[in-house]
């Protein structure tokens, strides 16, 4: 009887074991060759390119499934970065006359049924810019002959905003398709700060004000044990935002914890935040140094499944399956 209850107790350990979400270091946390369950995670690669050293921004291509854009943190120049989505470098593309004063956020879109990407020229740590650039392009195609050279891509426009209330810093930015906008979340506003811009203003050229949404006071401040850690205070500050093709779910990265918020038909972003969102647990900085300093999150194609990168040579790429009901 006791071995009997002894076989009982490990085969329950078991099945809970498999129920509990978890971190693969070196790849898929389920046997090779099976699909992934939902609600796991795994290691899907590293960043390779050896100029990619501070991803701030990222999405997941609209032409190639298999495709990942990025790019560096400002002062490193106007590229785009053309990534497998185990982290290959498949090349870069120059962005024709646009500087990189501080680029944080990147997204892609569809317009008028051409595949778009926006890049969001908005960091601001000392909120001293009156004004910001974000700069649209169609998504660019990568050369199969020379994939080792820099292409050049072309702007189709620019949108230069302002905010209505001030200065901000902001390295979250996302494109809400279906109302024609192009969203803005604010980094170290307590708490975090939504605006919303026109994706094509009109008329060209002008600068546009800003609209406020929402302030998201969902996200929670920084443990105790958050504190003992370096830069631990700051953990609950926005870094990235993404939101699903279908407009349905709305998700914010922190340097802690990345957290989605479900948006019911026919629902306001506003009325959406403000619902209480699903932790999306991530591991911790101090446990994962190739993922310490995560800037950058997208859904991948089908919106299956969440894309997390950091800034930093090397960095992890993480995709975390999103069950059903999340």
């Amino acid at each position: 009887m006791q071995r009997f209850m002894i076989c009982l107790a490990l085969c329950f350990g078991l099945c809970l074991a498999d129920l509990t979400f978890s971190w693969s270091q070196d790849g898929p946390s389920e046997p090779s060759g099976q699909p992934l369950s939902y609600g796991t995670a795994r290691t899907i690669g590293h960043i390779e390119s050896e100029r990619l050293v501070e991803c701030s921004g990222m999405d997941t291509s609209l032409i190639d499934a298999d495709l990942l854009w990025a790019l560096n943190d400002g002062g490193n120049g106007p590229f785009l970065f053309a990534l497998g989505r185990d982290g290959s470098d498949r090349g870069r593309i120059k962005v024709a006359g646009a500087a990189n004063r501080d680029w944080e956020g990147l997204a892609t879109f569809m317009w008028q049924g051409k595949p778009m990407l926006i890049i969001a020229d908005f960091g601001d740590n000392r909120q001293r810019h009156p004004t910001h650039t974000l700069i649209v392009l169609e998504e660019p195609r990568l050369s199969t002959q020379h994939p080792e050279r820099s292409m050049l891509a072309q702007v189709a426009w620019k949108i230069v905003f302002r905010y209505p209330d001030g200065r901000h810093d902001a390295e979250g930015v996302a494109v809400d398709q279906n109302a024609g906008e192009v969203l803005v979340l604010t980094k170290r506003d307590m708490p975090p700060l939504l605006f919303a811009l026109p994706l094509k203003p009109e008329p060209p050229g002008q600068t546009v004000t800003a609209r406020m949404v929402a302030a998201i006071d969902r996200i929670p401040e920084p443990t105790v044990e958050d504190r003992r850690h370096p830069y631990g205070h700051v953990r609950s500050r926005p870094t990235g935002l993404d939101i699903s093709s279908d407009g349905s779910r709305i998700v914010v990265l922190t340097y802690k914890h990345a957290y989605l918020f479900n948006r019911p038909p026919g629902a306001c972003l506003k009325s959406a935040l403000q619902r209480q969102p699903i932790v999306i647990e991530l591991p911790l900085p101090q446990d994962y140094p190739e993922l310490g300093q995560r800037e950058a999150i997208c859904f991948s194609r089908g919106d299956r499944s969440l894309l997390v990168t950091s800034e930093g040579k090397r960095a992890r790429i993480v995709e975390r399956i999103l069950s059903p009901g999340d």
